[in-house]
C-alpha cells in the first residue's frame, strides 16, 4: 500500500471516529450500532484505561493524570488555539521556503506574490475574532434585554433559573460549564478558539470557518500547480515509458509523472495533502453549520428538537389548549405551548390535551425564515 492510499485508510477510519462520538448519543442513532460503539469509546474504553494505569502505576498517579485531564479536557486552555497556530505557521513557513521559489511557473502568474501575503494576513486576523470577541454572555446588566428579545416557546425552552448564575435562564441560552458563564443563543463551545459560540461571535466563527477553507483550498491548489510547474521542468511531460512485455514506448502518464515528483519531493506534497483535507472537512462542518443557521437552529437545539421528534414518534406529546380562561390557565395561553405526556404525569384542569400526530404540527417560533435566520446570525441584535 502507497502512501496515498495509507493516507485514505486513515483519513476514513478517523472520520468514522469522530462522527460516532459526535452523533452516537442522538435520539436517531443512539439504539443502533453507532449508538453501541459511541458507548463503547465514552464508556468502555475509559474504564478499561483506568483499570489498566490504577494496576500499573498506582492511584496517586491516576488521580494526577486525571486532573491533567480534567484540565486538558474539561476546562478552557489555549492547547488547542497554540497547536493552531503552531501547525499554520509551520506549514505556511515550510511552504514559503519550499515553493514560493517556484513562483511564478508555467501554471503560476506573479500576481500571487500579492495573493499569498493576503491569505496569511486574512487567515490570522479572522481566527483573532473568532478567538477574542465577546460571545454574548448574559449579565444580570443585559438579563432583561435577552429575556425580551427571545420568548420561551413552552417546549425545548421553559422558565428557568441557571443555579450557577443564580439568575433567570432566557430562551435559546445556556450556562457553559468550561466559559463559566451563561451566553445567549449558544451554540456550541469551540475548544479552536477556547470559548462559545453564541449569539455575538458567531457571525465571525462563520467568517474563520470560510477564510480557513479558502485558505487551505488556496494552498492546495498552489502546491499541485507547482507540482504540475515540476514535471515540465524535470521533462516528465515528454518522457517515454518502455512496456518490457511488448516492447513498445509510450509518454508517461500524468498519474505517473505526478507521483514520481510527489515521491522525490514529499514536502510540497504533505502539505498540499494536509491542506486539501484540512479544506474538505471544515467545508462540510461549515455546510452544516450554514444549514442549521438558516434554519433558524443552533446545534444545541438541533439535538433538543431531536429529542422532541423522538417523543412525537413515541405519541407522548401534546399540546395543551385550554378551554376555560381563568387565572390559572392563562399562562397556557402562550403560542405553540406544548408539553410532554406520560402516564404518570397529573392532567391540567380546565384544559385539552391535543396529540401531535406528526412532526411537522410543531411551529419553531425562532425560525424566520432562511434569509431572516443568516440575517440574526450575521447582523445579530445589540443585547449587550
Amino acid at each position: 500500500m502507497g502512501l496515498v492510499g495509507f493516507l485514505v485508510l486513515f483519513l476514513i477510519f478517523f472520520g468514522v471516529v469522530v462522527f460516532i462520538l459526535l452523533f452516537g448519543e442522538g435520539p436517531s442513532l443512539r439504539h443502533g450500532p453507532v449508538g453501541k460503539l459511541n458507548r463503547i469509546l465514552t464508556e468502555k474504553v475509559p474504564q478499561v484505561i483506568s483499570w489498566v494505569l490504577l494496576h500499573t502505576i498506582g492511584q496517586s498517579n491516576v488521580n494526577r493524570i486525571s486532573k491533567s485531564w480534567a484540565y486538558c479536557c474539561e476546562s478552557r486552555n489555549p492547547f488547542l488555539q497554540i497547536f493552531f497556530v503552531l501547525l499554520s505557521s509551520v506549514s505556511i513557513v515550510t511552504f514559503l521556503y519550499n515553493a514560493l521559489p517556484r513562483i511564478p511557473g508555467p501554471y503560476l502568474h506573479k500576481i500571487h506574490y500579492l495573493f499569498i501575503p493576503a491569505q496569511i494576513i486574512s487567515i490570522y486576523a479572522s481566527y483573532y475574532l473568532a478567538c477574542s470577541v465577546n460571545p454574548g454572555i448574559i449579565t444580570p446588566d443585559n438579563l432583561q434585554k435577552h429575556l425580551d428579545y427571545y420568548k420561551y416557546d413552552g417546549l425545548i425552552y421553559k422558565p428557568k433559573t441557571c443555579t450557577t448564575c443564580n439568575m433567570r435562564k432566557p430562551a435559546r441560552s445556556k450556562h457553559c460549564s468550561m466559559c463559566k458563564a451563561c451566553v445567549g443563543r449558544l451554540d456550541h463551545h469551540c475548544a479552536w478558539v477556547n470559548r462559545c459560540v453564541g449569539e455575538n461571535n458567531q457571525r465571525y466563527f462563520f467568517l474563520f470557518l470560510f477564510t480557513l477553507v479558502e485558505f487551505c483550498a488556496y494552498g492546495a491548489y498552489l502546491c499541485f500547480q507547482v507540482y504540475r510547474g515540476m514535471i515540465i521542468e524535470w521533462g516528465l511531460d515528454t518522457a517515454l515509458v518502455h512496456n518490457t512485455k511488448t516492447g513498445e514506448e509510450s509518454v508517461v502518464s500524468f498519474r505517473r509523472a505526478f507521483l514520481y515528483v510527489l515521491h522525490n519531493d514529499r514536502i510540497i506534497g504533505a502539505i498540499g495533502i494536509l491542506a486539501a483535507v484540512v479544506s474538505v472537512v471544515v467545508f462540510i462542518f461549515f455546510i452544516y453549520q450554514l444549514y442549521l443557521a438558516g434554519r433558524g437552529i443552533t446545534t444545541n437545539e438541533a439535538f433538543k428538537w431531536e429529542l422532541v421528534e423522538e417523543s412525537v414518534n413515541r405519541g407522548d406529546l401534546f399540546k395543551i389548549v385550554p378551554v376555560e380562561p381563568t387565572s390559572t390557565t392563562s399562562a397556557l395561553e402562550e403560542k405553540n405551548y406544548l408539553k410532554r405526556y406520560n402516564k404518570n404525569t397529573k392532567k391540567e384542569e380546565h384544559v385539552q390535551e391535543k396529540k401531535i400526530e406528526s412532526f411537522q404540527e410543531i411551529e419553531n417560533i425562532y425560525d424566520k425564515g432562511f434569509l431572516g435566520n443568516l440575517k440574526e446570525v450575521f447582523s445579530p441584535p445589540n443585547l449587550a
